[in-house]
């Protein structure tokens, strides 16, 4: 497909919305996280290992809706949600403002969960875009590019959330006099909500794909009806893949960060500077994992993250509790997982089609996040037997050894033969899909 007018200012305003969107759900979670994890504001409300609770608040609301959400980025213009849904952030960060003030913990998940609804309507239709406004050979690079951004997003608003956090309830033994400035967290999410918002203004105008699409109010059938759609062919085999990922890297691997607050004896602006470098790590392991792919999918970058990230899963599990050596390792681990998601992410998008494309990032979407509600779900019972947590990269190491074996033995053909037969243009064979793990 030719590339649209204004691709390259769309794709900066795509970038740009995406960054502001992924930063505020981040901050919002992350103070939460702070608030109830060991020593929180909030740590004796919800008991041990809380910080689970503060992540499922953020993912449950992604598996309910994003099918339901998917049918809207293919009924109407793509470009029209991202709008619409940030407009709707707006709104929501106000709410956040005010249970933040309140300091009332039940308010302020509340709109945790709203705004994890808004960006599960944003997602289908952010990915979406990018197969209309680009042209195919550029869908690695780009995915790349976006994931870069949204990665660093993500963690800067993990790491925003630490100091904000310190400020917003400061503990007494490190910050002596210091006085709760209870509306900080929630005027920076209403602030980064608005420039987002404004950025949505710049995506250009898109047709709908599929106007005829009949919008039924249903959470699960559409997942399950897209799921029979792709049945049998390669897409579920990506998405299986993607989907174990999360659960090892989101729903375990990510809660145990907020911890090193307490093994490290250090402030949360010090453990959210942890989160930031993982977050900055992966954002950089996909920007070099999209510019080594080129214009073409590279189905052989995967067992080289597969494979790195569960070694360092161990490293992690056994190293000292050092704050320079945990924060080298953790920045080695991200770095890899991006050679194992941009190949996987491009494969979503190019083997849907046009018709069925929001539906399948719909999918793709709640099966993310319902491995991300599994993987706190173990993180949470895991937690409760008393094990220290940096012990549960172990875990987490044992889980990647099965993601690498699932890879050798059934993923790897499949993505090979899927990736080659999907080339758009014989010219793209010399530089598409030579690695092949």
């Amino acid at each position: 497909m030719p590339p649209r007018v204004n691709s390259q200012l769309g794709l900066l305003s795509l970038n740009v919305t995406q960054f502001c969107g992924a930063a505020n759900d981040n901050i919002l979670k992350q103070v939460v996280v702070f608030g109830v994890a060991a020593g929180g504001i909030w740590a004796e409300q919800l008991g041990e290992g809380a910080q689970a609770i503060g992540s499922l608040c953020l993912a449950v609301p992604f598996v309910l809706f994003s099918g339901f959400a998917g049918q809207f980025s293919d009924r109407y213009s793509k470009r029209d949600v991202c709008v619409l849904v940030k407009l709707w952030e707006v709104v929501i960060a106000l709410l956040a403002l005010a249970g933040l003030w309140l300091v009332n913990l039940w308010l302020v998940l509340g709109s945790l969960i709203l705004i994890a609804t808004q960006s599960a309507f944003f997602g289908p239709a952010k990915y979406g875009i990018l197969p209309e406004i680009l042209e195919h050979r550029m869908l690695s690079r780009a995915n790349g590019t976006i994931n870069m951004f949204t990665y660093i997003a993500v963690i800067l608003g993990c790491a925003i959330g630490g100091p904000l956090y310190d400020a917003y309830a400061p503990d007494p033994a490190k910050f002596p006099n210091a006085e709760p400035v209870l509306w900080l967290p929630g005027l920076v999410v209403l602030i980064v909500g608005i420039i987002g918002t404004a950025a949505a203004f710049g995506i250009p105008r898109l047709t709908a794909r599929n106007p005829g699409l009949k919008i039924r109010v249903q959470l699960f059938r559409p997942y399950l009806e897209t799921w029979r759609e792709i049945a049998g062919t390669p897409l579920v085999h990506v998405l299986a893949a993607w989907s174990y990922f999360y659960f090892i890297v989101g729903g375990v691997a990510m809660l145990i960060l907020p911890d090193y607050k307490e093994l490290l004896q250090v402030s949360a602006t010090q453990a959210a500077l942890l989160m930031a470098i993982l977050g900055i790590a992966i954002g950089v392991g996909d920007f070099a994992a999209g510019r080594i792919s080129g214009h073409a999918v590279r189905p052989g970058l995967i067992p080289i993250g597969a494979i790195g990230t569960t070694a360092m899963y161990f490293v992690l599990g056994i190293i000292p509790l050092n704050f320079a050596l945990v924060a080298t390792c953790l920045a080695i681990t991200g770095f890899l997982a991006g050679f194992y998601m941009v190949p996987l992410q491009t494969m979503t998008q190019t083997l849907s089609t046009e018709e069925q494309r929001g539906r399948v990032l719909g999918l793709w979407s709640c099966l993310s996040f319902v491995s991300i509600i599994l993987g706190n779900v173990l993180f949470l019972v895991i937690k409760r037997t008393g094990m220290e947590s940096h012990r549960v990269f172990l875990v987490c190491g044992v889980l990647g050894l099965i993601c690498v074996g699932l890879y050798y033995a059934k993923w790897r053909a499949v993505f090979t033969a899927a990736a080659t037969a999907n080339l758009p243009d014989p010219s793209v064979t010399e530089v598409g899909f030579a690695c092949e793990g």
